[in-house]
């Protein structure tokens, strides 16, 4: 049989992309079990801790949403200098994604106070806004590591080499959550210092995985000694200057989309304790298929580089429909399974909450699933075609596309919480954006004009 005829077998068939995508999956599944312990934990010493953990943890995402995500994008120049037969100027470009991380960190600690004001215009109350700020205060500490670890995870997943990326999270996750309970609770002779603890085990976490990303590409380099490491850690403005280029779009693309649900959050976390809190348990169960859902699109985001760096848009293209099948199944069967037995999911975080008080919040969070299940399968097929659109370089579509979209959806919900329409009118107006987003990046991947992009120099292609 012709390989290029079999699904499984073709090159950028099926096989590829799970090769690809599969350590991704594992990673991130291993981030949304981290997120799911830390809250379950926070949920057992209180209900408001969890809640703030949430908003806080919201905020933090949408402060570091443009930084990180512009070092993110190390990965397609990655992709596609590696596609091109351009291996030298790989370790420069992560350099300059590694130091645009460590000039933010100093910048988003003096935009502590202005940005915490936040929670108190969102009718916080005053326990609450403590936990919060606490929570946001000491994941900034781990601000640096978290931008700069994305440009050094790049340097592996733009070759390829998703295994790597796999175990590192792994064994960060696993620390990460040990912390969590000696830390939350005041386990094996560590401090209890509660919320604080998390965000510090989530910090600290952060910064082991920069530390050993690096120490291997080191190692890589000794092996290989052709992507220039050593050579590459001088900072190059011009390319600097490229990556902001290609960057900074992907950046507001991320940071308009992040804000946009933090505003959400916040807005939900006003109308009262049990909608807040059934809302931070049904987008923590969420994260099981999102986050590795967001795996597949990193994967994505490699090989679509990588295919258009050796000029194979046709592979490029035949990556993101193999991809969607792949995470249409995926998210098919979480959907399945949050609408068949939700009380399976639910009863984790019941198991030391106050039985009174949690009776209303599961109820809320058995409807907020199935809220979830409807509009799974396009939110996977969103982030196949965002990642598709990142690969090639198609960036600055991306942020035009948020810019004019994602301010619809707070005004939306806005105007239905101040008619007293509550949580449910929020979730409606949720599920109608992810559909329409969708369809959106669909007829932009149709459009074919991501193909003839791309993001390193054209001399070099």
């Amino acid at each position: 049989m012709n390989k290029d005829n079999n699904w499984w077998m073709r090159p950028c068939g099926g096989l590829d992309v799970l090769r690809q995508a599969v350590p991704l999956i594992i990673s991130g599944g291993s981030i949304s079990l981290m997120n799911f312990t830390d809250r379950m934990f926070l949920m057992w010493s209180g209900a408001d801790a969890m809640t703030a953990s949430m908003s806080g943890g919201m905020l933090f995402w949408t402060a570091v949403a443009i930084p990180q995500a512009t070092a993110a994008l190390v990965t397609t120049f990655v992709a596609q200098y590696h596609g091109s037969g351009n291996d030298q100027r790989i370790g420069r470009i992560v350099w300059q994604g590694i130091w645009f991380g460590f000039a933010m960190m100093p910048i988003l600690l003096l935009l502590y106070e202005p940005l915490t004001k936040v929670f108190a215009l969102f009718g916080h109350d005053s326990a609450l806004i403590e936990l919060e700020r606490t929570y946001y205060f000491y994941m900034l500490l781990g601000s640096g590591a978290f931008i700069s670890g994305e440009a050094a995870a790049s340097f592996f997943r733009g070759l390829g080499k998703m295994r790597i990326d796999m175990y590192n999270t792994m064994c960060c996750v696993a620390l990460n959550i040990f912390l969590d309970y000696c830390l939350i609770f005041g386990q094996f002779g560590f401090p209890c210092w509660g919320i604080a603890g998390a965000a510090i085990a989530t910090a600290f976490s952060q910064w082991v995985r920069f530390s050993i990303y690096v120490l291997l590409m080191f190692v890589q380099e000794r092996r290989a000694h052709k992507f220039h490491i050593i050579h590459g850690m001088r900072l190059d403005f011009p390319l600097i200057g490229r990556l902001c280029y290609y960057g900074i779009p992907s950046g507001l693309y991320t940071f308009i989309d992040t804000l946009t649900f933090t505003a959400f959050i916040l807005m939900i976390g006003g109308i009262g304790q049990v909608q807040r809190s059934a809302t931070t348990i049904a987008f923590t169960l969420n994260s099981f298929t999102f986050i590795p859902l967001n795996g597949i699109g990193i994967a994505v985001t490699s090989m679509v580089g990588n295919q258009l760096g050796k000029n194979r848009p046709d592979w490029a293209r035949r990556v993101t429909v193999t991809a969607l099948l792949i995470g249409g199944v995926y998210a098919g069967c979480f959907g399945l399974a949050f609408l068949a037995c939700p009380n399976l999911f639910l009863s984790v975080f019941a198991t030391y909450a106050k039985p009174e008080e949690f009776v209303a919040v599961r109820e809320l969070s058995i409807v907020l699933l199935r809220f979830i299940a409807l509009y799974l399968f396009f939110d996977g097929s969103l982030v196949i075609f965002m990642s598709t659109l990142r690969g090639a370089g198609d960036t600055i579509f991306l942020a035009w596309l948020v810019g004019i979209l994602s301010p619809l959806f707070p005004i939306f919900c806005a105007v239905g919480v101040y008619f007293g329409l509550g949580v449910l009118w929020c979730w409606t107006v949720l599920t109608l954006y992810v559909f329409i987003y969708c369809f959106c990046l669909w007829l932009r991947y149709r459009s074919n004009v991501w193909e003839s992009i791309r993001v390193i120099e054209k001399e070099l292609i």
